[in-house]
């Protein structure tokens, strides 16, 4: 995995071809005309974190892994594509980012960087997919004990899904 601070060029080329990738699964697997499809934003609430704009990762816990995302199935008719992640903080806490895709380690990205870019965004080279009804479990590697604020993340991506799950335009 390379790291890049900007989307353009070779993350660009990563996120739009995962991007046309899950629009052709959601297409293959659901059996509809693209027109049937809806590609959006990837939202924390699609990762379940449900209500919130982005994830917290509390300062104060203890140097090691926290699961962000234990175990969620994406839901039925929904595919996602993580291309990124982006923090409010410019000396945040989270050294790696661990995905794992129904039961096997799928990506493993050293994040430690991303709040030292211009925007506190981190896009990659190699995003990950997760299909509908898929597990996916996401665990952050804490580097830090300070008792400053929370860490509040995200992750960046897209969303191909069934029209009228989310948006019926």
């Amino acid at each position: 995995m390379t790291q890049f601070n900007k989307l353009r060029g070779l993350p660009l080329d990563a996120y739009n071809k995962c991007c046309n990738e899950i629009l052709s699964r959601a297409q293959v697997q659901l059996g509809l005309p693209r027109e049937e499809i809806i590609l959006r934003d990837l939202r924390s609430d699609d990762l379940g974190e449900v209500g919130k704009w982005a994830f917290t990762m509390a300062k104060a816990q203890t140097i090691g892994w926290t699961s962000i995302i234990d175990s969620k199935e994406i839901a039925d008719n929904r595919f996602i594509c993580i291309s990124g992640m982006f923090t409010e903080e410019s000396a945040p806490v989270i050294h790696t980012i661990k995905i794992t895709r129904a039961g096997s380690v799928a990506r493993w990205w050293n994040v430690q960087r991303v709040g030292l870019q211009e925007d506190n965004e981190l896009h990659v080279d190699d995003p990950i997919i997760v299909d509908q009804n898929t597990t996916i479990t996401i665990e952050a590697y804490n580097h830090s004990t300070t008792t400053n604020l929370d860490e509040e993340f995200g992750f960046i991506g897209c969303v191909a899904e069934k029209r009228g799950m989310l948006i019926n335009p």
